[in-house]
């Protein structure tokens, strides 16, 4: 018969097994918190590439938006700066040695009752004309009533085409002058009132 004693103080077993199931939870607890930890920062680190790729599409887009933006305003600069262009040679021609509502008289007389004219642009050496007229012969005969004015160096072919006006059908045309230099339409102007002069005291006489 074997006996077995003992020989370990009471308690003792009790103490060791308590230290190592605290050991083995303080071990749990901190793989718990490290999961957590863990799963809290891909979360956030998640959240803030998602946020970084929301902003940049938005910058993106705002570079689009504002290229877009600035193509439309260069187009519109560029427009205004032509018509400010062409405002600044009428004006300088307006406010030149040669009474230009004078020349618009002589127009004026120029023009036959059917041909209307619909636009007209006037600078210090071209005069741009364009409307309506009847038929073809009238448009032509204007053109050429309008070379021999004292202020024409040359007149363009027009450029006719048919067109309608109310429910009507004209002709539409577009035609160039090139006027001649300042100096020489003064003076052609005031040899045709000398000759307008002389005329008028000869249908006197007779």
């Amino acid at each position: 018969m074997v006996v077995k004693l003992d020989l370990r103080l009471p308690g003792k077993e009790t103490r060791e097994e308590r230290e190592s199931g605290l050991k083995h939870l303080l071990l749990f607890a901190a793989v718990f918190l490290f999961a957590i930890a863990s799963t809290l920062v891909f979360m956030i680190g998640g959240w803030q590439l998602y946020s970084l790729r929301s902003q940049r599409l938005e910058l993106n887009e705002g570079v689009l938006s504002n290229t877009e933006k600035i193509a439309i305003m260069d187009k519109e600069l560029g427009r205004i700066t032509g018509e400010m262009t062409k405002l600044e040679s009428t004006l300088d021609y307006l406010l030149s040695d040669i009474p230009s509502v004078e020349l618009l008289t002589s127009l004026a007389r120029i023009i036959p009752a059917d041909i209307n004219v619909e636009f007209l642009s006037l600078t210090s050496s071209r005069l741009t004309l364009s409307g309506t007229g009847k038929n073809e012969e009238q448009i032509l005969l204007f053109a050429n009533d309008l070379n021999e004015a004292h202020f024409a160096k040359g007149v363009s072919v027009p450029v006719i085409s048919p067109g309608t006006r109310n429910g009507v059908s004209v002709r539409t045309f577009k035609l160039e002058c090139t006027l001649l230099p300042l100096d020489q339409i003064i003076a052609a102007g005031r040899l045709t009132e000398i000759k307008k002069t002389d005329s008028d005291k000869e249908e006197e006489t007779l």
